[in-house]
C-alpha cells in the first residue's frame, strides 16, 4: 500500500472579528552563523525584514481574521526575494537558510515573539497555546518513520502509541479550530498518519468519546458536526464487511461496454475480485502470483475471477492490459456510477481482494493479502 508523509491540510473558515492591522512578529535566531534576511510567507504575499544580531521584528500591515486559520511560514536566507514566485524558485534551489528548510506557525494575536534554533530545526512561538498545541501535533506526526517502516508487530506498537499521544493532546487544549482540523484529517486521511490506516477505526470508542467532550465546551471554534459527519463515515468505511451486501455497481469492459455486476453471477458460485489501479505499484507487482492462483483453481467451476480497476483512467487502464495478457476478466470501475462503493465495500487500500457469494449476494471474505488467498478458496 503506498504510503505518504503526513502533511496537515487546514481549512480556512471565518469565525468572527478581526485581528487589527500591524500584526507584530518578533524573533531571535539561536545559531553559529546567522542569516541575512528571514521571510514570512501568508497565502501568496511574502514580507522581509532583515536579522541583526540575530533578532527581527517583522510588522505586517494585514487585516487577518480571528476565525481563520492565520497559517505562515518563515523561512531564513542570504538571498534577496521580491515575491511568491521568486522566492519558490530560490528554494528549489536550495538558497533558503538552512536548505529546504520552513518554520510553520499559526499568527494566533498581533504581538507574537518567536525563537528559531537552526541546529534542531525548531521555532518555538511564546506565550501561544495554539502553536504548542500545533508544535505537540507535529511532534507526534514525526514519529512516523515512512523512510524505515518496521515489522507488523512494531508498526501496531508505534501506531497504538501514536494515537494515544494524539488523543491526549486533543484532551488537554480547548475546543478549538486546530483541534477541529486535525481530528478531522486523522478521520479522513488516517493512511498518512499511522503506518495501518484502520488503527482509526480500532480507537472509534475513544475518539467518540473525545468528541463528545470537545462537543460540550460549546466553541463556535470546533465545528462538532462536521467532526461527527466525518467519524460516521470512517466507521462506515473500516468496520469489517463479511455478510454485508453487494450492490449492484456498473462496470465497464476494455470494448467500453457497461454490465452490472450481478451478471457475472450466474456462471459462478464465488467471485473473486482484486480491486486496483495501474497508478498501485503494488498491485500490478501481485499481478503474476494472482494469475498463477487462477491457473490452478481454472477446472474449479466455483469461482470466477475479475480485475476491476478503480480510480483510473480508460486508455491508460486499456493499455495495460494489452501489454498484460491475464487470462481472468478484467473491468473498470467509474465512481460516478456508484459514488459509495469504496466506502460500502471498505475499499480503503490497495489493491483489495473481496470473495462474493452469489447465490446470497454477500461478502464472504476482505481485507486479506493475496499469499492467504489459496488457503480461503480451500475452505470454500
Amino acid at each position: 500500500m503506498t504510503k505518504f508523509l503526513f502533511v496537515l491540510i487546514f481549512t480556512f473558515l471565518a469565525i468572527s472579528n478581526n485581528y487589527g492591522q500591524n500584526i507584530r512578529l518578533k524573533f531571535k535566531v539561536y545559531a553559529d552563523t546567522l542569516p541575512a534576511y528571514s521571510y514570512v510567507l501568508i497565502n501568496n504575499n511574502v514580507f522581509k525584514t532583515e536579522v541583526k544580531s540575530g533578532t527581527g521584528e517583522f510588522v505586517i500591515n494585514k487585516i487577518l481574521d480571528k476565525g481563520h486559520f492565520n497559517f505562515a511560514q518563515l523561512a531564513l536566507s542570504d538571498s534577496v526575494f521580491t515575491n511568491r514566485e521568486d522566492f519558490s524558485s530560490f528554494f528549489r534551489r536550495h538558497q533558503i537558510f538552512p536548505p529546504n528548510f520552513f518554520y510553520s506557525f499559526i499568527i494566533d494575536s498581533n504581538d507574537l515573539t518567536m525563537g528559531i534554533n537552526i541546529d534542531t530545526h525548531q521555532l518555538k512561538v511564546y506565550g501561544s497555546d495554539l502553536n504548542k498545541q500545533f508544535t505537540e501535533f507535529e511532534a507526534t506526526a514525526k514519529t512516523l518513520d515512512l523512510t524505515n517502516i518496521p515489522a507488523l508487530e512494531e508498526q501496531i506498537s508505534g501506531d497504538n502509541n501514536r494515537m494515544t499521544e494524539f488523543l491526549k493532546i486533543f484532551a488537554k487544549y480547548s475546543a478549538n479550530k486546530l483541534s477541529e482540523e486535525h481530528l478531522t484529517f486523522l478521520l479522513e486521511y488516517p493512511s498518512l498518519s499511522f503506518y495501518n490506516s484502520s488503527t482509526v477505526f480500532q480507537h472509534k470508542d475513544s475518539i467518540y468519546q473525545l468528541i463528545q467532550l470537545l462537543k460540550k465546551e460549546n466553541s463556535p471554534y470546533f465545528d462538532s458536526e462536521r467532526v461527527l459527519t466525518k467519524y460516521q463515515d470512517m466507521v462506515t468505511l473500516y468496520k469489517p464487511k463479511e455478510n454485508v451486501p453487494v450492490p449492484n455497481f456498473t462496470i465497464i469492459n476494455s470494448r467500453g461496454e457497461k454490465k452490472y455486476i450481478r451478471e457475472l453471477y450466474n456462471s459462478t458460485e464465488y467471485l473473486v475480485i482484486d480491486f486496483w489501479g495501474t497508478w498501485c505499484g503494488p498491485c500490478i507487482a501481485q499481478h503474476p502470483e494472482l494469475q498463477r492462483i487462477v491457473n490452478e483453481y481454472k477446472d474449479n467451476g466455483k469461482f470466477k475471477f475479475l480485475g476491476i480497476a478503480v480510480n483510473d483512467k480508460f486508455t491508460t487502464w486499456k493499455q495495460y492490459l494489452e501489454k498484460h495478457q491475464y487470462t481472468y476478466e478484467n473491468y473498470i470501475f467509474e465512481n460516478r456510477d456508484y459514488p459509495n462503493l469504496q466506502k460500502e465495500l471498505g475499499i480503503y487500500s490497495f489493491p483489495r481482494y473481496v470473495i462474493v457469494n452469489t447465490k446470497e449476494n454477500r461478502v464472504v471474505r476482505s481485507n486479506f493479502k493475496i499469499d492467504q488467498l489459496r488457503d480461503i478458496l480451500n475452505t470454500l
